[in-house]
């Protein structure tokens, strides 16, 4: 346990045991107090990666970019029947709203066919970037169909048949 080696050679080693044997248990809970304190930081850390996993999709004013894209696309359309009014600005995330779709906390599949919208396609549908199923079809939706939604790289799926849009769908 001691090592006498470390021992000034003028102190007797008797000294140094009774000098170190009443710090031990000071020592070993001051170890374990650290250890605890580690631990509890090692969790107060990977809560933090995991939970700051969600603030990658934050804006600098810390708005979710899904959520801002959304209510673009909802501002710059009528909605008649009001299918799009759990649509919140405020959300943290649009993961429960009619229409969306989501998969691991991403915009996957947004479906408005045949609800009488009509304005324009927000060209902010390009930061869906996870989307891969968009269906506006039997709408009234007119104006050109935004170039951004060539950007959308997981894009499989689009229907926006039936609407009054003009100009091609980008690749």
């Amino acid at each position: 346990f001691l090592n006498s080696s470390y021992l000034p050679p003028s102190l007797p080693q008797n000294w140094v045991l009774r000098a170190w044997l009443p710090r031990v248990p000071r020592i070993a809970s001051m170890e374990s107090w650290f250890r605890m304190r580690e631990a509890q930081l090692g969790f107060f850390f990977a809560f933090f990666c995991l939970w700051d996993c969600s603030l990658c999709w934050l804006s600098p004013d810390g708005v979710n970019y899904e959520v801002q894209a959304l209510m673009d696309i909802k501002e710059a359309l009528r909605d008649p029947h009001g299918v799009l009014d759990n649509w919140d600005a405020n959300a943290v995330d649009p993961c429960s709203w009619t229409m969306v779709t989501c998969s691991q906390g991403q915009v996957v599949n947004l479906g408005v066919p045949s609800q009488g919208l009509h304005g324009t396609l927000s060209p902010s549908i390009g930061n869906l970037t996870s989307l891969q199923t968009l269906l506006l079809q039997s709408n009234d939706i007119t104006g050109p169909i935004p170039t951004e939604l060539g950007k959308l790289s997981k894009l499989q799926t689009i229907d926006l048949s039936d609407n009054l849009f003009t100009g091609k769908i980008p690749t």
